[in-house]
């Protein structure tokens, strides 16, 4: 019994180390699982950006009774423009003329969107595809969904 008092116990039990390893793995997983949300909560949240942004340049066409519109550059640009020359303008908070997406992308070929004074597309119904999901305009009414 004397013996046993002076012995000192050194390391970790097996017990114990599973416990560490369950904590480690339990974090990670919470840790690689925010991660991938948060890249598609960037992707849908530049996807509403860009819609609305649709509707700025037609509320802009429809304000001052005249052509305005969105050029869209795959695989990641798009800009403001007023007139039929394409004079370029800046968006709201923005400190270029030109947008840069981040974690959304464009794809298929470049396409302009122009609305009339009326709030009208210009050449009918038209689809921006994105990675997000596509936004479309609606013939006539200029209806944008995103």
């Amino acid at each position: 019994m004397i013996f046993r008092l002076f012995v000192r116990r050194s390391g970790y039990t097996l017990f114990e180390g599973i416990l560490v390893l369950l904590a480690i793995s339990i974090l990670a997983a919470v840790a690689i699982g925010a991660n991938v949300r948060l890249n598609d909560y960037d992707r849908q949240a530049e996807l509403t950006v860009a819609g609305n942004h649709l509707r700025y340049a037609q509320s802009r066409a429809m304000a001052n009774n005249g052509p305005w519109g969105i050029h869209f550059q795959p695989p990641a640009t798009y800009w403001l423009f007023e007139n039929n020359n394409g004079t370029r303008r800046m968006l709201p908070g923005a400190t270029a003329d030109t947008i840069t997406l981040n974690a959304l992308t464009l794809s298929g070929a470049a396409l302009t969107i122009t609305f009339d004074g009326y709030g009208a597309p210009l050449g009918g119904a038209s689809t921006v595809n994105t990675s997000a999901g596509p936004i479309v305009v609606t013939a006539n009414t200029g209806y944008i969904v995103d």
